[in-house]
């Protein structure tokens, strides 16, 4: 189990290959920021995929906790590194004018405010 970000260079992991970061996995940690150069065993576009082969035990993943929360919760997965954080990223909804917003699209934002606001899954 590695102790510093660092050392994820000498493990296996599984590398989504739409991450905006590619294989420079970036962290903040206790002491600040920390970069590391990831080798990917395997390279998938598709976060589930990658969950999956997590899940068979085929490597370390970099996932958004709403693909593995459940797995954590369950035991199936472990939490790496905990005490670090991978960058944040934020989900917009993008509509031509809100003067020509219709009421199914604010319906559709309101909703989406709502469902994200109340996490269902570990932070």
């Amino acid at each position: 189990m590695p102790g510093h970000p660092s050392e994820l260079a000498a493990h296996v992991v599984l590398s989504y290959s739409l991450l905006a970061m590619g294989e420079s996995w970036r962290f903040e940690g206790p002491q600040g920021p920390v970069t590391v150069q990831v080798t990917p065993r395997m390279r998938a576009n598709s976060g589930e995929t990658c969950c999956a082969a997590a899940l068979q035990h085929q490597g370390i993943v970099l996932q958004p906790s709403f693909l593995v929360g459940a797995h954590l919760m369950a035991g199936t997965l472990v939490e790496v590194l905990p005490q670090y954080r991978s960058l944040e990223l934020g989900i917009f909804a993008v509509y031509p004018s809100r003067k020509l917003m219709t009421p199914k699209v604010r319906l559709l934002i309101d909703f989406l405010i709502d469902a994200f606001r109340m996490q269902a899954w570990p932070a």
